[in-house]
Formats: structure tokens, sequence, C-alpha cells
């Protein structure tokens, strides 16, 4: 009898594509639950009415904070940060030129799942507002710093990304692309909304949804890309294995 280690095994595309439903349907219910909000429902008034605004608008709105969207992005965040530790670790024991990289890209992750479950970069806002009195693309001025944030981000995980193989580099530029183009682009479409519109009204409410979306794909590819990079480069033996 041979004592092996038991292996837990994850299918990266069967978890992307549930991701990909999981977002599908959040999106939907986040425009859903403003169109209610703005127009009514014509058969349904009263108790109802109101339960199914504070239910949808409050609980759903991917542009609100505290709810199930705030949770869901916290949480793949999470997951990409646990998925960095653990090739980081891996890196280590393999004593690997790029091991502080990993262990890097695990702690950032870390820290934006907290900010997302906290809000602190909309603490930001006000004092960036005061003091470069920003407005159209960057109402929200928290992305000024942001911006700044990716650039030396860029610099810095230069060579660690040219060391990549060719498909994880294509993997990689498209999963953080798509992330950092939710979080700052996305956020500099809504700020140009919001500031010729408003935030009170349907047209926001349908550019938020879909903008704060494409921040979860990112976040989606992101673990895709990592499961993928398991499974062709992590060890035989490992308790962790990706299909």
């Amino acid at each position: 009898m041979t004592n092996q280690n038991p292996v837990i095994t994850i299918n990266s595309k069967k978890i992307l594509f549930s991701l990909l439903g999981i977002i599908i349907i959040l999106v939907g219910l986040s425009i859903w639950g403003q169109r209610i909000r703005y127009f009514g429902v014509a058969d349904i008034r009263g108790a109802w009415h109101e339960f199914l605004i504070d239910q949808l608008m409050q609980n759903f709105y991917m542009d609100a904070e505290g709810n199930i969207p705030t949770f869901t992005n916290a949480l793949l965040l999470f997951v990409s940060s646990q998925i960095l530790l653990l090739i980081g670790f891996w890196k280590f024991s393999a004593k690997d030129k790029f091991r502080f990289h990993w262990i890097g890209l695990s702690l950032i992750f870390l820290f934006l799942s907290i900010d997302e479950a906290t809000v602190l970069h909309e603490q930001l806002i006000k004092p960036m507002r005061a003091i470069a009195g920003a407005d159209g693309f960057f109402y929200f001025t928290w992305v000024i710093p942001g911006a700044i944030a990716v650039a030396l981000f860029g610099l810095i995980y230069l060579f660690f990304f040219l060391h990549l193989d060719k498909k994880f580099k294509f993997l990689f530029f498209i999963s953080l692309g798509a992330y950092i183009g939710g979080v700052i682009g996305g956020e500099m479409l809504s700020g140009y909304f919001a500031a010729n519109l408003g935030q009170r009204n349907f047209t926001y409410s349908v550019v938020a949804s879909i903008e704060e979306s494409i921040e979860l794909i990112g976040c989606s590819l992101i673990i895709y890309s990592l499961l993928e990079y398991i499974k062709q480069y992590l060890p035989e033996g490992m308790i962790f294995k990706a299909t």
C-alpha cells in the first residue's frame, strides 16, 4: 500500500466560464434594479415595489459599496492573491530568480482585496479633487494616483513580464489589461458621465454597471491565467493541480 498525498484537481476553463456566468447575472440584476428605480414596474406597486428597489438597488447595484458585487470582487482578488502565494512558495523552494516578484504580486492582490472590501481608494477623491481640481474623465480623482501606481508597477515588473513564455505573456497581458482597464479606464469613463449627467440617472447606472463588470472579468481572467500557469509548471506531487 502506497501513501499518496490527496490531490485537489481544479478545471480552469470550467471555473472561468462559471465566473463569467455569475458576472453576467450580477450585471443583469444591477441594471434591472436601476431600471426599476428610475422607471418603475407597471404591474408592481406598494411594498413589493419598495422591496425590489431595496434588494436590487442596494444589494446588487454594481456601483454601490458593501454589497454582493463588492464582496464578489474582493473574493476574486483574495483568491488571486492566494494562488499567487502558492506559486511564490514554490518559486522560493526552487530558488527562482523572480520568487520575490510572485510574492509581491500576492501582496498587491491582497491589498486590492482589502481595498475593495473597505473602499480605501474612495477616500482619495475629495483631497485629490481639492488639489487637482479635476473634472470630466478625472471626476473620480483617485484615478490619478491610481494611474501613477500602475505605471510604477509596469516598470518594476517589466523584466518579470519579459521572462515569461509567449503563452503567459499573452494571458497575463490580456487579463491584467482587462482588470486595469476596468479599474482605471472604466472609472474614467464613469467619471465623464458622472461629471456631465450626474450619478442619479439610468444612463450613468448602466455605464457604471458595465464598467464594474470589466473589472470582474479581468480578475476572473487573472485566476484562469494563474491556474493555467500552475497546470503547466507546478511539479508533480503538489497537492494542488489544475486541469
